[in-house]
Order: structure tokens, then sequence, then C-alpha cells
């Protein structure tokens, strides 16, 4: 373990070793659903606005995969390509100065680790294209549940399972022309929200709460 922690934490894994930490991060804070991403899919896309590399990462070969997806998978395959490389190195005393085979490895595992995540991506590419597509539209009038700590004018998501199985992991937002008397409770965790709105420019579903009180009369544009 403490020769595996070495090689993990000297050069060049270390390059990718930081990469794979913040990855690792990137993808707990977007299961746990604090992280404000314009879509996150699990299961279908919305409207076509995923969070996708669109024609720069399919010029590339990539295909209709999320930047973040490739990115991913090429900090995980470089990691993985330094750290038994640098091993391997070690263990066959090669009579190679630490400098040369150290960039030697970095280059491998960035050039490997491009040429895997291309390879990955293309069954990969086909399971986003795959995807049923949802118009922003016709998730109005249904249900969501807030899946982050409360829902605000400015951040909060929410999700959203549809009939056929399908979930959607939205950003949702309360109304500035909200009328008053409305609990912030009603939008915390676990609530249940109806959508009523979408607004193209924020790109943001617009709710309000299930359980209106009934003094508030909901007059919302």
């Amino acid at each position: 373990m403490t020769e595996f922690l070495e090689v993990a934490l000297s050069f060049p894994a270390i390059v990718f070793s930081f990469g794979l930490i913040a990855v690792f991060l990137y993808w707990i804070v977007v299961i746990l659903g604090a992280l404000d991403v314009d879509v996150v899919p699990f299961g279908a896309d919305v409207d076509a606005e995923v969070e996708t590399g669109g024609s720069f990462w399919s010029a590339f070969g990539f295909g209709e995969v999320p930047f973040t997806v490739v990115l991913s998978l090429w900090i995980t395959l470089g990691w993985i390509v330094t750290v038994l490389g640098t091993t391997w190195v070690r263990s066959a005393d090669m009579v190679v100065p630490a400098a040369v085979s150290g960039v030697a490895m970095l280059v491998a595992g960035i050039g490997v680790g491009m040429l895997g995540a291309k390879l990955l991506s293309g069954p990969l590419s086909k399971i986003f294209a795959d995807a049923p597509a949802t118009a922003h539209r016709d998730l109005i009038g249904k249900v969501c549940v807030v899946r982050t700590g409360t829902v605000t004018t400015d951040t909060g998501q929410a999700e959203l399972a549809e009939e056929d199985g399908t979930i959607h992991l939205i950003n949702v937002r309360r109304s500035v022309h909200e009328p008053d008397g409305i609990d912030d409770e009603l939008f915390s965790r676990h609530s249940k929200l109806v959508i009523f709105d979408y607004d193209e420019s924020a790109k943001v579903f617009l709710v309000v709460p299930v359980a209106m009180p009934p003094e508030v009369s909901l007059d919302v544009p």
C-alpha cells in the first residue's frame, strides 16, 4: 500500500491523481444533486440540451458525449497508465533517468487516455443519442421532488420521474413574481413542486409548491 501511494503521488502519476480526485468529487456532488449544471440526464435528455461537447468533441471523434464524461474517462485512463507504467519501470530496474521515464509515462498517459476515451465514447454516444428527447414545454404541469437543500430564485435542482421510468434531474427556481405568504419550508429537500413555466433565457424551470396555502392566490406570469 505504501509503494502504491508513493507511485500515485510521484511524477507523472500525480498529475492525473489530482485530476482523478477532482473527477471523483465532481460526480459525488452531481449524484447528491448539489452541483448546478444545465441538465444532468439519468436516462434521457431534455430538449437535447444535455451538457455535451457538441461539434468540438465530434470533430475529434468523441461523438455526442458530455464533456465531463469524456474528461473523466481521459483522466482515469491516464492515471491507470502512468501508475502501471511507473510501477513496471521501477520493478524492471531499467537504467533510465527518472526524468526521462517520467516524461515518457506522462506522454503515454495523455495519449492512451485520449485514445481510450475516444474508443469508449463510441458506444456511450449511442446511449445519449438514443435517449428519447423531451421538450422543455412537455414537463410543464408535472410534479417534481426537490433534491437540493432548498430552492430559491437563484439555485435549486429537482428530480422528475415520468410514467415510462425516465428520470430527469432539472434546474428549478422560484419565480421573482411569486406571491407573498409561501413558506420557504415548502421548497426544502424532498418537497413536491409543480412546474408551471420554463425560462428560456436562464434555462431553468419555474416551480411552485404542490400544497399551496389556501390564503395565497397564485397569479404568476
